[in-house]
């Protein structure tokens, strides 16, 4: 019973995550242009850091792994998109924006779990 269980968490947080982002885009959309989806993956991309960060630090627990499939995979999952990236990607005067968003985003998650591991390395 346990899979039906994550399966409908990520489901569930998948569709926050895309509601959130699609509200972002209904209401930022036209100001912010063609630099909104790598703000938003950027900015899921250092949430889950901090969260993938503060896990680490968190004994294992059942709990704690439904709240990182919910929150992780789902909701910020859902919130960030790789397909609109490759969209806005594919026309080749733009690849450059999809090459910095792919290394802005690493720093980000980086950066995310230093800090949801309190600043340690390990």
């Amino acid at each position: 019973m346990s899979i039906w269980r994550d399966l409908t968490s990520v489901a569930v947080g998948g569709a926050i995550g895309t509601a959130a982002r699609a509200g972002l885009t209904l209401a930022f959309g036209h100001d912010l242009g063609p630099a909104l989806v790598p703000l938003i993956n950027v900015g899921g991309a250092f949430a889950i850091g901090i969260l993938f960060g503060w896990r680490a630090r968190m004994p294992e627990s059942s709990r704690a792994q439904r709240v990182q499939l919910f929150l992780g995979t789902g909701v910020l999952g859902g919130f960030t998109t790789y397909s609109a990236l490759a969209v806005e990607s594919a026309d080749l005067a733009s690849l450059w924006w999809g090459v910095a968003t792919v290394l802005a985003g690493t720093a980000a998650a980086w950066g995310g779990v230093l800090l949801g591991r309190g600043g340690r390395t390990r």
